[in-house]
């Protein structure tokens, strides 16, 4: 009987114990199930809450397409409204053209235009000058602010002059706030960067006008025909050599002497005089060109140096009959 019973409890054991294990590894099943499922639900809860930032980052940004979308509808209506207005007055002997750039809704978004022309470009032109320096994005972003600010003066200028009949002591007014302001920008651009790195700065900008006639002509280039960094920096180099030995008869890069001079300096005999000696200069470019460049470059070159004559002597014509007559009251 004693024997009976320790077997029966010997069966038992095993059986519970059979039982233990197997009931602990269905427990393991589960919680490695659990785990996974939990993984799962964390992965499913982070992918939810990115598109949740997507949608919210979507949705500002179809608001701001949105907003950008009215103020330019906005802009322009009023400039069909500045036109029309301007139509009514085409018969007289007001020039519609000068009135229309009195207006201030179209000066309000020449600006506004300006302001977003002007950022790409001082991005791009002032790249390398930049890169030198090894700012910060903060201080990047400050330095190429004060650069807009100041380009802003001349653009400012600008609008005000488009406006036309202007008296000699308007005029006068004008130059010198303007000198004033562009005293002040450069003032504020000094003391950021230091007198060393500030004469560096002005070295640099003499070459800006060569740097944004190099990006443009770059722009235009094609992939196969591509500038590599050393063309780049030889083409930049001749081109700034050149320009600065040259001397025009009537200078229409002195911005000052321009504003000043408005009716004497728009005539037709100093802006045909003016688009010889550009001829002349940019016959000067291509010669250096002619080591520097493919012949396929070299062409497209050519063509594109003519090109922005063409287009500046345009610009010219429509200063001159703005400006030609009546600029000098």
């Amino acid at each position: 009987m004693k024997n009976l019973l320790i077997a029966i409890l010997l069966i038992g054991t095993v059986s519970f114990g059979g039982l233990y294990f197997h009931e602990r590894a269905n427990a393991k099943r589960v919680q490695k199930d659990v785990t996974t499922l939990n993984e799962s639900l964390t992965e499913m809860q982070t992918r939810l809450d990115e598109q949740e930032q997507e949608a919210a980052s979507l949705k500002k940004h179809l608001e701001k397409t949105r907003d950008t979308a009215l103020a330019k509808a906005e802009q322009v209506t009023h400039l069909e409204q500045v036109i029309t207005n301007q139509d009514a007055k085409a018969a007289t002997n007001v020039n519609p053209l000068a009135e229309m750039f009195k207006s201030p809704e179209m000066k309000k978004m020449i600006q506004s235009q300006q302001q977003t022309v002007l950022g790409p470009i001082v991005e791009k032109t002032y790249a390398d000058y930049f890169g030198s320096l090894q700012l910060t994005p903060e201080q990047s972003a400050t330095f190429k602010d004060l650069i807009m600010k100041k380009m802003m003066v001349g653009a400012n200028m600008g609008v005000a002059m488009l406006g036309g009949d202007l008296t000699d002591q308007q005029r006068s007014d004008l130059m010198q706030q303007t000198k004033d302001q562009t005293t002040a920008a450069d003032n504020a651009i000094k003391q950021f960067l230091g007198d060393a790195n500030y004469q560096q700065f002005q070295d640099y900008e003499k070459t800006i006008p060569d740097r944004m006639t190099l990006n443009t002509f770059k722009d235009q280039l094609g992939a196969s025909a591509a500038l590599n960094a050393d063309q780049q920096t030889a083409l930049l180099q001749a081109m700034t050599d050149e320009r600065q030995k040259f001397k025009f008869t009537t200078d229409f890069s002195d911005q000052n002497n321009v504003s000043a001079n408005m009716g004497s300096m728009f005539t037709e005999e100093k802006i045909n005089q003016f688009q010889s000696e550009q001829a002349q200069l940019n016959q000067l470019y291509v010669n250096r060109a002619q080591s520097i460049l493919s012949p396929d470059q070299l062409n497209s070159y050519q063509q594109f140096l003519a090109s922005q004559r063409d287009m500046q002597a345009m610009g010219m014509k429509m200063a001159a009959k703005m400006f030609g007559k009546g600029g000098g009251n």
